[in-house]
């Protein structure tokens, strides 16, 4: 049997903690306190792209540099409740449930591909690293929906064949 390098299904319950209460505090901060919820902190950078664009050349290496919550841990945070979610095994781990996940993995990475190609494409700048940068939670996330919805067909018709 192959091996595969999945986390333990419990994990899957801390990805959706971690992924909701991310989210709830983005939805809470947006609604409730408009711009003023982002808070900025120090942080370690190897290069610190706010320096460059300040042409500080003496101190764009290895400096504390600020930033904020939003541009940096929230998708963080995301990503680690994504990556949880989506590999985790399932409870009855087979290998049809494998052969499920591998067509969500192909599907995802098809659509982020054409996703990202149009980016490519049509936005540049600063916005384009921003997008480049989403882009893998999109991936996350399309996988996360066409597994979960590609397992409750399964199952549901599982279901179906038993009655």
């Amino acid at each position: 049997m192959k091996r595969t390098f999945l986390f333990p299904a419990c994990f899957r319950k801390i990805g959706w903690i971690i992924t909701i209460v991310t989210l709830l505090y983005l939805v809470i901060g947006l609604i409730f306190f408009a711009d003023d919820f982002d808070f900025k902190f120090k942080m370690p950078a190897i290069v610190a792209l706010g320096e460059i664009l300040n042409f500080n050349a003496d101190n764009i290496y290895f400096v504390l540099t600020e930033t904020s919550f939003m541009t940096t841990l929230f998708p963080v945070l995301m990503i680690i409740g994504f990556v949880f979610i989506a590999f985790s095994k399932e409870k009855n781990e087979d290998e049809y449930v494998s052969i499920i996940r591998e067509k969500a993995l192909v599907w995802s990475v098809l659509v982020t591909s054409m996703v990202l190609i149009l980016a490519i494409l049509l936005i540049y700048g600063l916005t384009a690293l921003y997008v480049f940068w989403f882009d893998f939670l999109f991936f996350l996330l399309l996988f996360v929906i066409k597994f979960r919805i590609d397992i409750f067909r399964f199952n549901r018709s599982a279901k179906k064949d038993e009655e």
